[in-house]
């Protein structure tokens, strides 16, 4: 996002947000809206040197980590 002192504009429910092996960050949205006009799912992908890849790098690197059993 351009700028990063807004609040996320999509909320974290509607998000998956993955790092594929390549280093390339795919993010689904979930559809939105149940009047008038309803947003459709959608899928991005963003890879290094993308304008928003920083963004969304740090939206995946804040997520919860399962725990590894020691």
């Amino acid at each position: 996002m351009a700028d990063d002192q807004r609040s996320e504009s999509i909320p974290a429910e509607r998000l998956s947000i993955e790092k594929q092996s390549n280093g390339t960050i795919v993010v689904a949205v979930e559809a939105a809206g149940t009047r008038g006009a309803a947003l459709p799912p959608a899928r991005f992908s963003f890879r290094e040197g993308d304008p928003q890849y920083a963004y969304w790098a740090r939206r995946f690197d804040a997520l919860p980590r399962p725990r590894v059993a020691d």
